[in-house]
């Protein structure tokens, strides 16, 4: 009879913990908020492998998977821009500094801005929320990755900087 009582008890705390398992965190629900307001916002929310810059003292940059927050180009405007404009910066300790803020590096793309449009990214860079990491922009678009810790005015801010980034053809 006890071993009956203890098979049951088992049972269920076997299908409690399947089904807890299986619920979203209190972050992912509050991810999947975020995540929300942007597409209503007209951002596109895009989640892939990332390969960051390599840094100081590293053999190799590390690659992980990020979510990238993507303001698309109006397409004339992507008609016009040249297919070689493609950068990509980091809040990251990388080797190549050059017309960026402190703190901030190249992955691709230096020497592809005038120094107005640095002198614009640089102002575009200290609006962002802290945790953006990354910030980048193509003849289809601009995209931020962060963390996605933020609030809602957080995230305003970040698609503010994006519009900024496509404003100022950057």
């Amino acid at each position: 009879m006890e071993y009956k009582w203890l098979i049951v008890v088992l049972v269920v705390l076997s299908l409690l913990g399947s089904i807890s398992w299986a619920m979203p965190t209190p972050m992912q629900r509050a991810q999947a908020k975020i995540r929300k307001l942007a597409m209503a916002k007209g951002v596109q929310i895009r989640v892939g492998k990332l390969q960051g810059p390599r840094e100081e003292g590293e053999m190799t940059p590390e690659g992980h998977l990020a979510t990238g927050y993507n303001l698309p180009r109006p397409s004339e405007t992507a008609k016009h821009m040249a297919k070689t404009h493609n950068w990509e910066v980091f809040r990251a300790n990388g080797l190549h500094k050059a017309g960026l803020p402190r703190g901030w590096c190249w992955n691709r793309g230096e020497g592809a801005l005038t120094d107005k449009q640095l002198q614009d990214l640089a102002q575009l860079i200290g609006r962002l929320p802290k945790d953006v990491y990354a910030i980048g922009a193509s003849p289809i678009g601009v995209v931020a990755y962060w963390h996605e810790v933020g609030t809602p005015k957080e995230l305003d801010d970040l698609i503010t900087a994006l519009q900024g980034l496509l404003e100022h053809s950057l």
